[in-house]
């Protein structure tokens, strides 16, 4: 019989759901010298879809420097915008100039995240390998690890760093229009992340060129590794693509001239990475006569397959946006709004261990701000959830009462008691049982010991209530009388340590050492399953070795909860 209940149940908690999925949404704003850009997303089962969508003109004619010493209007703008976009959240992913930021993959030795982390408290990390031009208290600094070579005794490191009076110009412009900035990225990166809502994602290698006036780089990803080439324009040329006049022979030469960077970026990737050819080519740019553009950057980069890319293209778009798409003619100008929206998924650091291009965020409090807006969220689903079970219980309640009390005879009390004194017995009688058997096994089990049998398990219950977790065993061995082998797994370099620090204490032990430690090419298939393998040599005291080391070998199995995988890894 269905409960009547049932549909009620499932609308609170599909309300709750969606309620929690909404706190996590963000704006992207993508903050140009002459436009202001917004879009939000929301991720459902058939893909992206495309919530709101908008766009302001700022200036006809201007530069990034415009942005510094123009705030007021672009913080007026942005609150038409808003307005008029009807937007939903305070949250915003905002985004900085390539040219605002530095961004750079260092080979350094290896080090944990803890040894990397005291090094950066002590000032020793980026002085010893970055040249900044100011102290590393003007800029904002986001860094993670993309590989560790352990064979190597190397890791490769992601850097992104960008002034913090670069970045405030941004925020303040966001923060004055009423927004809250939870993420400021870099605007290639930004682009980048526009291909989560893309098929084309699913290719191999991608470049992605951007084109215009303030903006000219070259961005390559293959799964997911960035090569990032700056791209020169002369004043000249910046004026004539600001102009739109491109035609001719003067635009024919400034195409050429593009494009032989281009190239010049293509060949240098090819010889870092091996590859020989760039499987698709991406270009965004705000020129609003896209066929010329896409005639002269196919003819003067002949041999790749260009298209403009289009972020629209795979999202899911109401009727009520069809009038704002419609009003631009390159759609490419909201490539990098979409790649801010996008960003919400990451935002209060549910998705920590994701690769680095995805991840970066050099809003100089981001920390403050995560925690700030994960009490919030926790605070108001807590109400929620306390509403809910108070809700459940009158309900139970007054079900329990219409259901039971009014139709339960005495004797049918009665008898419900009894049967509760009957269960209850029945359990106590099971469990003494059970205890009972326990017992007997073990009186059976020790009239099999022999003396160094009984050492040799006193041995090892001891070497099994020191294990840590993160550690798992695979053999453990006499190859000596008083030598025992430890061979197992571990999650990390750390577990290994407090693992030796432990035997090393246990009294029937004189010496604990490690013997060899390596990385663990196909680790067993387990939860958190280890990434290292270890070796661990003790000496046993006299009176523990065993008379028969040969007949000493048994298994010892570690239940130990493991830790969370680690994150996904480029270069």
């Amino acid at each position: 019989m269905n409960n009547p209940f049932q549909p009620i149940l499932k609308a609170l908690i599909d309300a709750l759901s969606k309620y929690s999925i909404k706190q996590e949404e963000v704006v992207g704003v993508d903050i140009t010298p002459n436009y202001i850009r917004v879009a939000q997303l929301t991720e459902n089962a058939d893909g992206w879809l495309l919530e709101k969508l908008g766009y302001k003109q700022v200036s006809d004619k201007a530069s990034l420097l415009d942005i510094r010493d123009s705030q007021d209007d672009y913080v007026q703008k942005l609150r038409e915008l808003i307005s008029s976009a009807n937007l939903e959240t305070a949250n915003a992913a905002i985004s900085i100039p390539i040219t605002s930021a530095i961004v750079r993959t260092v080979t350094m030795p290896l080090m944990s995240d803890e040894e990397i982390e005291s090094a950066i408290q002590y000032d020793s990390l980026w002085n010893n390998i970055l040249q900044l031009e100011e102290k590393l208290d003007e800029y904002s600094i986001f860094w993670q690890v993309i590989r560790r070579n352990t064979a190597e005794n190397t890791m490769e490191l992601l850097f992104v760093a960008s002034k913090l009076s670069e970045i405030n110009q941004y925020v303040q412009i966001a923060t004055k229009a009423g927004l809250n900035p939870v993420v400021v990225d870099v605007r290639c990166f930004a682009i980048r992340n526009a291909l989560k809502a893309h098929k084309l994602n699913a290719h191999g290698t991608t470049a992605l060129i951007e084109f215009g006036p303030n903006e000219n780089y070259v961005l390559i990803v293959t799964n997911d590794t960035p090569f990032i080439y700056d791209v020169y324009i002369s004043e000249s040329d910046r004026a004539l693509i600001e102009a739109g006049e491109l035609e001719g022979e003067q635009g024919d030469r400034l195409y050429d001239r593009f494009a032989g960077q281009i190239l010049q970026a293509f060949r240098a990737y090819e010889i870092k990475l091996g590859k020989n050819l760039i499987d698709q080519v991406l270009l965004v740019s705000p020129m609003q006569n896209k066929t010329e553009l896409l005639s002269q950057m196919r003819k003067a980069l002949d041999g790749y397959q260009i298209d403009l890319f289009d972020p629209l293209n795979d999202l899911q778009i109401p009727s009520n946006l069809d009038e704002v798409i419609e009003s631009e003619a390159n759609a490419s100008v909201f490539t990098s709004a979409i790649g801010l929206a996008v960003r919400k998924v990451d935002i209060f650091g549910y998705y920590k261990y994701v690769t680095g291009v995805n991840n970066v965020n050099l809003l100089p409090n981001r920390d403050v701000v995560r925690q700030i807006e994960r009490k919030k969220i926790l605070s108001k689903v807590g109400i929620f959830a306390s509403a809910l079970v108070v809700l459940l219980f009158v309900i139970g309640t007054l079900l329990y009462q219409y259901f039971f009390n009014n139709s339960l005879s005495g004797q049918y009390q009665t008898a419900v008691l009894i049967e509760k004194q009957i269960d209850a017995k029945e359990a106590s009688i099971s469990a003494l049982k059970a205890q009972r058997s326990k017992y007997a096994q073990m009186l059976d089990a020790s009239k099999e010991f022999k003396s160094n049998q009984v050492s040799n398990y006193q041995l090892l219950s001891a070497v099994n209530q020191v294990v840590p977790g993160g550690i798992w065993f695979t053999t453990i061995n006499f190859d000596s009388p008083n030598s025992l082998i430890i061979k197992g797994e571990a999650s990390n370099d750390q577990a290994i340590g407090v693992f030796i620090d432990r035997l090393q204490g246990l009294p029937m032990i004189e010496r604990a050492s490690l013997q060899n430690m390596t990385m663990n090419a196909a680790p067993i298939q387990r939860k958190g399953g280890g990434a290292k393998q270890f070796e661990v040599r003790c000496i046993v005291t006299n009176g523990m070795a065993p008379a028969n080391p040969s007949q000493s070998t048994r298994p010892v199995a570690a239940p130990i909860n493991p830790r969370p995988s680690g994150p996904a890894v480029f270069i």
